[in-house]
């Protein structure tokens, strides 16, 4: 059988898009282990700061974790309540009593025009009595009683941020899980690389110093959330921002429900509206997504071709291309994986990586249709 030159370029095209595009990916471009972090910053006393509204069930079960933190310089738990409703402030209460670290405020009902998220975790840092302070959530718990230890060690005069990785607990879906995976891989990666953009997570030190220097969230005080994201786009500095990626610096966010998974990507969107320095991190992702597609699309293409015209090799070319980047991939998110303690089938990664692509479109398009006045306080 006589091979045409047509059906030898295009088996080494498929080939070649196979072996390169799968390291065109943000789990390839992870973020490294920093092991250099400084014991400085261990002798330092911190801040932990907590907006809660209705919160008391994740309060019953995640405050006993914070609270019993093994840190010996000493640490303070400042808890600000939105005018909860439930039982949040009777099981605040009890826990203060037991706990002389523990501190609790509240924000009035009548705050109106700026996001009560925001101002609650502004009262929470200006009532802070250290210099370090780290911003999380009630539905989050240290992964052990070492994780302050773990994230003091990168509080040292190289930093002013501090961004630890928050994976959802086991139970929560092998897709919420990887998802919050790979938007942590490109997040930290740029702000080893230069210069932080977003953070994905509820788990974040900074400095006192920083936040109320650059005017908290002066800026974006009436965007209702994108907390975390602010923070890291308005007061980085280039090569001033750690990560936190070692397993005892994790905290474990409770699984979501639907409803708050998806409101969390619809209210990014906004956020992202927003955010400075957005062209480079979507370009990468966007490139990244269109590599992804293109090698399938191409094996996919090959198929139908070889198909109609009988040509076997670009067939064969095609399965061969379609093992190796599933292979590809699989390595690249079990090196990623093993380096974040994510456990999800590698299997399904290929699959995964695609359905963050296109879900990112179904979110862009509910908030391009959706009330905008739905993201700011009135």
């Amino acid at each position: 059988m006589v091979i045409s030159m047509l059906t030898i370029c295009i088996c080494a095209l498929l080939v070649m898009l196979a072996a390169a595009t799968p390291f065109c990916s943000g789990l390839h471009r992870r973020p490294h282990r920093e092991e250099d972090g400084t014991p400085e910053g261990e002798g330092q006393a911190i801040s932990i700061i907590m907006a809660v509204h209705d919160n008391a069930q994740e309060l019953e079960r995640n405050l006993p974790a914070f609270l019993t933190q093994d840190y010996a310089p000493g640490y303070e738990i400042i808890i600000v309540d939105e005018s909860s409703t439930d039982e949040t402030e009777d099981v605040l209460k009890r826990f203060k009593h037991q706990h002389n670290n523990l501190y609790t405020t509240f924000i009035p009902e009548s705050s109106h025009y700026l996001s009560r998220r925001k101002l609650a975790l502004t009262l929470g840092v200006k009532a802070a009595h250290n210099e370090w302070i780290i911003i999380t959530d009630a539905d989050c718990k240290p992964n052990d009683s070492n994780w302050l230890q773990a994230m003091s060690r990168h509080c040292n005069a190289s930093h002013d941020l501090v961004l630890g990785f928050t994976p959802f607990e086991q139970s929560s879906k092998p897709f919420y899980q990887f998802e919050r995976l790979l938007t942590s891989c490109y997040c930290m990666r740029k702000a080893q690389r230069g210069m932080a953009y977003r953070y994905d997570g509820h788990n974040l030190a900074m400095r006192k110093s920083v936040f109320m220097s650059n005017n908290g969230f002066l800026k974006n005080l009436k965007f209702l959330r994108g907390e975390y994201d602010f923070i890291a786009n308005e007061h980085a500095q280039p090569q001033r921002t750690a990560v936190a990626i070692e397993p005892e610096a994790h905290i474990i966010q409770d699984s979501p429900s639907r409803k708050k998974w998806a409101n969390s990507h619809l209210f990014y969107m906004e956020t992202r509206r927003h955010l400075e320095r957005s062209f480079g991190y979507r370009m990468l992702f966007n490139t990244d997504t269109l590599l992804l597609h293109i090698n399938y699309l191409a094996q996919v293409a090959a198929m139908v071709y070889s198909a109609l015209t009988s040509d076997w090799p670009i067939l064969g070319a095609a399965v061969a291309s379609a093992m190796i980047t599933l292979a590809l991939r699989a390595t690249i998110a079990n090196k990623a994986m093993k380096l974040f303690g994510v456990h999800v089938s590698l299997w399904s990664v290929p699959l995964m990586e695609t359905r963050v692509a296109w879900q990112n479109l179904y979110f862009m398009l509910r908030h391009r249709f959706s009330d905008k006045y739905d993201f700011i306080r009135r």
